[in-house]
């Protein structure tokens, strides 16, 4: 035996050895330790016991102990991604009704149709052939190059559509996407005439659920260097939204916007989109007033780059009451089959989606939840030691492993596979396109739910 050979197996008869070791006195050092952990947390006085961090967490909950720790370590105001962790839409209360005898299910040889028309009186109406759209997730300002061509290609794939969010014109997302929304936001730039005209609508973008109507700042240490030379920014520029349009600031002022858009991109729908409100009435009154072909409504469950934790938790409407009273006001002012309704804000699952689109909404914004199956599989990149942003985030330390075309398979099989579920569920309903749903297909666990929706009490019998 070569003496190279005789080394190797001595070095891993050794490494055994200790191996062997190590687990047989692992076990006896392991329970003195508990034995004396478990000694001193039975016996110290709460002051000084560890135990009382338990308390602390109940009391407070796990992530205000942490927020109040970065709050304490930055002095600045809290950013957190993605909005506000808490749900108040209750949308498992809504369930939807099946049908056996009294209609007939719809068996697998009929097709079901899922086509929707935005801006139906639009000169150039948007059609998609899925409910599902690609919320507005601006390039530079929050996702990477590579996350939003994702996006845009993963969309495409299903024949939706993708909005541009309130970054700046990307060339390569008109290229790859054949149904691109075009955010008029309240930002100084993306507003070119002939940017505009390459939109196959336009969304006036006076706020957001998560951050409503607040001016904001973001510091150009916050900006990457690739996007600060795309926008011809300084290295001390940084980027500003107002609280609200310069030029719009009353009903006929957001008329004159309306019919200046229509005209320069020669008739596509122009919308407004608002973060919702409990004085939403008030706001649908003014904005319906000047002529929109559709209205976006995000609820306070809306997810955003990075968000103020007041903004996200504390202002505004959930999705569910907002979606509800603005599809009673649409009605009232026989507006409902003028004016496409999309609602966003927390929506995550096929059933709330088809639930949304009983209730009234034309088609649903997808955000957070799209992100999530972007980044699929890939995430392995950057777990357990960092969060998803990092991949996905322009200012991620690890933005350039996203592989583009992975990531928008993911998010056209996450697509495919909701529209899947809801149509699965509308063979259940007896129900071959989305124009025939109404509140009779769903029921309520709540009396409030019920009321708030106009679905029947499933608790007992319609008859009682």
């Amino acid at each position: 035996m070569h003496f190279g050979t005789e080394l190797y197996l001595a070095t891993g008869l050794s490494f055994l050895g200790l191996g062997i070791l190590g687990l047989l006195l692992w076990k006896p050092a392991f329970n003195v330790w508990m034995d004396a952990f478990v000694k001193r947390l039975l016996k110290d006085p709460y002051p000084e016991n560890i135990g009382e961090m338990y308390n602390v967490f109940h009391k407070v909950g796990v992530q205000n102990v942490l927020e109040t720790d970065l709050r304490g370590a930055s002095g600045e105001v809290l950013q957190r991604p993605f909005g506000t962790p808490r749900r108040y839409s209750e949308w498992d209360r809504l369930l939807l009704n099946p049908v056996y005898l009294s209609r007939k299910p719809v068996p697998e040889s009929l097709e079901i149709e899922t086509k929707v028309t935005i801006g139906p009186q639009a000169k150039r109406p948007l059609e998609i052939d899925i409910p599902l759209m690609i919320a507005g997730m601006a390039y530079g300002i929050g996702l990477s190059l590579n996350a939003k061509l994702a996006l845009v290609k993963g969309a495409n794939q299903e024949k939706t559509a993708v909005n541009s969010g309130a970054g700046p014109y990307l060339p390569e997302e008109r290229k790859h996407g054949d149904r691109l929304i075009i955010q008029y936001h309240r930002g100084s730039w993306g507003k070119n005439e002939e940017w505009l005209r390459q939109a196959n609508a336009v969304e006036i973008q006076l706020g957001t659920g998560a951050l409503s109507s607040a001016p904001v700042y973001i510091k150009p240490q916050d900006l990457s260097p690739e996007l600060q030379s795309y926008m011809h920014l300084g290295r001390d520029e940084g980027l500003s939204f107002n609280a609200a349009f310069d030029n719009v600031k009353s009903g006929p002022e957001l008329t004159k916007l309306v019919n200046y858009l229509r005209q320069i991109t020669n008739g596509v729908p122009i919308g407004v989109k608002i973060g919702a409100t409990h004085l939403l009435e008030a706001e649908l009154q003014i904005i319906t007033a000047a002529g929109i072909d559709f209205l976006t409504i995000d609820g306070k469950e809306a997810g955003t780059y990075f968000g103020p934790g007041i903004l996200e938790d504390d202002v505004g409407l959930p999705t569910l009451p907002a979606l509800c009273r603005t599809v009673t006001f649409l009605k009232n002012a026989k507006l409902k089959s003028k004016i496409s309704l999309i609602v966003s804000g927390g929506l995550v699952t096929p059933g709330q989606v088809l639930k949304a689109l009983v209730l009234g909404a034309d088609a649903v914004y997808l955000g957070t939840a799209v992100l999530i199956a972007l980044a699929h599989n890939q995430i392995a990149k950057v777990i357990p030691w960092e969060p998803i942003t990092e991949l996905i985030y322009e200012r991620g330390k690890f933005k350039d492993r996203l592989i583009v075309d992975q990531a928008a398979r993911s998010v056209a099989n996450f697509l495919k596979s909701c529209n899947q579920e809801i149509i699965l569920a509308m063979r259940c309903l007896g129900k071959t396109s989305l124009k025939q749903l109404t509140i009779e297909d769903l029921s309520a666990l709540t009396p409030e739910i019920s009321k708030m929706t106009g679905a029947e009490l499933a608790l007992f019998s319609p008859t009682r």
